[in-house]
């Protein structure tokens, strides 16, 4: 059975405020929300991880571990401000990432998802995850993209479904 080699990423995402108040659409945040952010980072970063799947072509995989979605549903269930940034962190967490391990990718507007095939399936269960049919990932916040990047919406297995284009008809 065919499988793309798995080589871990290391890295260090650092808190990019300029993200995450795009994401939350905030256009400020006091300094108690500040620390309450950077306490969730903290929390999050033990859980993050990333993977290159083969060698000059091939993937990458950015994903928080499912304890980290422990973590933010109690932060979720809080109902407070914070309770309610807790997935834009996450997201903010998966960008920097993404960023900092493939720099080009600052250049597009989206990581296009790879179309899921058995290869990629068996490749990524090595790492305790599933790529259903569907394009979605077993864990909620994660990304997959090909590499080298390139960010083209027609190469995007989701295009039919795009939040983004959905929204761009409208």
């Amino acid at each position: 059975m065919k499988k793309f080699p798995l080589s871990p990423v290391q890295i260090t995402p650092y808190f990019d405020l300029e993200t995450f108040m795009i994401l939350s659409g905030q256009r400020r945040i006091s300094g108690e929300q500040a620390k309450e952010i950077e306490h969730l980072w903290q929390q999050l970063f033990p859980h993050l991880r990333a993977y290159r799947l083969g060698q000059n072509k091939g993937y990458i995989l950015i994903y928080l571990k499912p304890e980290a979605e422990e973590t933010l549903l109690q932060e979720q269930a809080s109902s407070s401000e914070q309770g309610h940034n807790a997935p834009l962190v996450a997201q903010s967490m998966l960008m920097a990432a993404l960023l900092e391990s493939v720099p080009e990718a600052s250049l597009g507007d989206c990581a296009p998802v790879p179309e899921p095939n058995k290869i990629l399936k068996r490749s990524l269960a090595d790492v305790g995850l599933e790529f259903f049919s569907s394009g979605q990932l077993s864990v909620q916040y994660a990304l997959l993209t090909k590499l080298p990047f390139r960010s083209d919406c027609q190469e995007c297995f989701l295009k039919a479904s795009c939040p983004k284009k959905i929204m761009e008809g409208n």
